[in-house]
């Protein structure tokens, strides 16, 4: 069976998502970093998981109601943090709205047994990643020297969230939910 990669993101509009976008090249181009460039700035919220072919459409109705059920929230980037020796990134400030709304998601994929979602569970650290994966350990500390002092603080509203599918070499937006702004 057909089985393909996606995960389930927020993805910040433009022209906040240039910005981040400028960042990540600037770690490609001064750390060697480049494995963040394969997907567009996003904040992660379930995490890559493979399912058929056959199930991506009921994934897709379920993923509508659940955005119908939900109102736009603000999410705020907030400086930069770590999670050693590998990932740089930009830090979310985790309000009760996003946490709500990232827990209700994953209980929703989790309960569905079609969807195959078995991670084991950890506690949700919203961030937007900058380097990872291919980010040497010696380069880590490098770059984090460049960006520790480094200050950002931006918000967006969260208005709707994406799928995002791998296309074998780089992720893609597969569709979007736009969240209901009447409830």
């Amino acid at each position: 069976m057909n089985h393909e990669l996606y995960f389930i993101a927020l993805i910040p509009p433009e022209p906040l998502r240039e910005l981040i976008q400028d960042l990540k090249l600037e770690v490609a181009e001064q750390f060697d970093s480049s494995h963040s460039l394969n997907a567009p700035p996003h904040i992660t919220l379930i995490s890559p998981f493979r399912i058929s072919y056959d199930k991506v459409s009921s994934l897709q109705s379920l993923l509508e109601v659940y955005a119908q059920g939900h109102s736009p929230f603000q999410v705020q980037l907030k400086d930069f943090a770590t999670f050693p020796p590998r990932v740089i990134f930009i830090d979310v400030k985790i309000s009760e709205t996003l946490q709500q709304f990232q827990q209700k998601l994953e209980l929703m994929i989790r309960a569905d047994h079609d969807f195959g979602y078995n991670y084991q569970e950890r506690p949700f650290h919203p961030h937007v990643t900058l380097a990872f994966k291919d980010l040497s350990k010696e380069n880590f500390y490098n770059a984090w020297d460049e960006f520790k002092d480094r200050d950002i603080e931006e918000d967006f509203t969260a208005d709707q969230f994406y799928l995002l599918k791998h296309n074998g070499e780089v992720w893609e937006v597969s569709a979007s939910y736009p969240l209901n702004t009447s409830v």
